[in-house]
């Protein structure tokens, strides 16, 4: 009975994992989207921080997207090295445009 206990808790720790991994991925497409439409993107970041704050939202949304595609790949399996590549290149280039 134990076993099946333990069992079920395994499964239920590796379905968080990869929803912790599909998060992170919702925020990066959410990061790439605001591309898109930059005016009403630094509208809704404006709103939330104000405007001399605004790149500590994005890059915390990066940084949040990457650590959670990284306890993903490392809980939930492989692929979301995937997931984990593609957070960290958004990182990246946000930093960077951010600091030009």
């Amino acid at each position: 009975m134990s076993s099946r206990r333990v069992l079920y808790i395994s499964q239920m720790g590796r379905q968080l994992y990869h929803l912790l991994g599909t998060i992170g991925i919702l925020l990066v497409m959410l990061l790439w989207l605001s591309l898109l439409n930059p005016p009403r993107a630094d509208h809704f970041v404006n709103s939330l921080a104000g405007p001399k704050h605004e790149y500590k939202i994005v890059l915390g949304v990066a940084l949040l997207a990457t650590v959670l595609a990284l306890v993903a790949s490392i809980r939930g399996s492989r692929w979301w090295c995937v997931g984990l590549a593609l957070s960290s290149a958004t990182l990246a280039f946000f930093t960077y445009r951010l600091s030009a």
